[in-house]
């Protein structure tokens, strides 16, 4: 059954989303951050499959929508084949028999969880605290942003619980709300996860060598982009890390497994054996980018997001917070030199190690 509220709400009414600017200002000099949340592309998403009929006009407004468009985006940079136009085609399936027989966006799932997800847009509506929260752990390895307003877009359906665009000029990141079962802390600990990212390619942006500021997951040699997204995933989970204290809600819990399932000696020994396997296959070029990508860091808590993650901890406990924010402004090879330089001096400094030989191919690298 469709909701009244549904068929009375209009596109136009659903592109007029709240968008608050609330600033935190961070002790290193420059720095500030704003957020500003917009709903828009999850409401849009989450009125249109409680639809009995959808017109090609009414799928244009629902793309017009910057969060629904990004996230079919997102969906063909994972799966090429899952474009716009199937997005079209499945969306008008789902509406008219209810079924999904192509594509990958979701639509069902957003469907099953409209309740938990409007729950937790309520819910983070309403949190005057929002902000100061989840910047709060970025704080400490705020990287050189200078001042920076990032959009968080909610969005539902789509690959990932959470995105940021490649070669998007616009400081934002998008959270699949329609994911977090209701449990708004494992949201927040999400958007600090994203917000990091966010940070990230800011600072990476006014980096003193030109050459470093085009530097993301997608750029350089099929090496360089495991180091980068290595480094840049590995910051985002430890700095995130703080948020896994707050509530006992389902999707906190799935956050809270994948730390500890990569927690164990023998967890952290394999993830860091895959990382050699994949570099030296990508050095190599008997890999494709694709394959080791969906080896590394696909699925929940994907293990080379935990090599970067004690990469950081190992950094961060030898020479302090402000040290990992500064990797945003340099080679993304620098990180591993650092790491394997730390080991060589302080072999207690860490829990894992590289191989010789990947030693001495990171070394070729910046």
């Amino acid at each position: 059954m469709i909701s009244p509220d549904i068929d009375r709400r209009t596109f136009a009414a659903l592109l007029m989303s709240t968008a608050v600017a609330t600033p935190v200002r961070f002790a290193q000099a420059g720095n500030t951050l704003s957020i500003r949340m917009d709903y828009a592309g999850a409401e849009a998403l989450l009125a249109a499959v409680q639809r009995r009929d959808i017109t090609d006009t009414g799928i244009d407004r629902l793309l017009s929508i910057r969060g629904v468009r990004a996230m079919v985006a997102n969906t063909t940079k994972y799966l090429p084949k899952d474009t716009a136009e199937v997005f079209r085609a499945a969306l008008k399936e789902f509406i008219t028999t209810g079924k999904v027989t192509h594509g990958h966006f979701g639509l069902s799932g957003i469907a099953a969880h409209e309740a938990d997800a409007r729950a937790a847009i309520a819910a983070l509506r309403s949190d005057v605290t929002l902000a100061t929260e989840i910047t709060a752990p970025i704080k400490p390895y705020q990287p050189a942003t200078g001042p920076l307003i990032a959009t968080i877009y909610c969005v539902a359906g789509g690959a990932s619980d959470g995105f940021v665009l490649d070669g998007d000029p616009e400081p934002a990141f998008f959270m699949a709300i329609d994911r977090s079962k209701g449990d708004v802390n494992g949201a927040k600990l999400n958007m600090t996860h994203e917000l990091y990212h966010v940070a990230q390619r800011a600072a990476r942006g006014r980096a003193p060598n030109p050459a470093l500021r085009g530097f993301n997951q997608s750029s350089g040699t099929p090496p360089v982009r495991l180091l980068t997204t290595v480094l840049e995933e590995g910051t985002a989970v430890y700095v995130a890390e703080p948020m896994l204290a707050h509530g006992s809600g389902p999707y906190i819990s799935e956050w809270r497994a994948g730390y500890a399932k990569n927690k164990p000696a023998s967890s952290i020994a394999a993830n860091f054996a895959l990382f050699d396997h994949l570099l030296a296959n990508l050095t190599a070029g008997s890999m494709k980018w694709e394959t080791a990508y969906e080896k590394g860091f696909s699925n929940r808590a994907p293990p080379l997001y935990f090599v970067g993650y004690e990469m950081t901890k190992a950094l961060d406990r030898a020479y302090g917070h402000a040290r990992i924010g500064a990797y945003f402004q340099e080679h993304p090879a620098t990180f591993f030199k650092d790491y394997i330089a730390l080991y060589r001096e302080r072999p207690d400094a860490v829990r894992a190690r590289f191989s010789v030989e990947m030693e001495r191919t990171i070394s070729s690298f910046g």
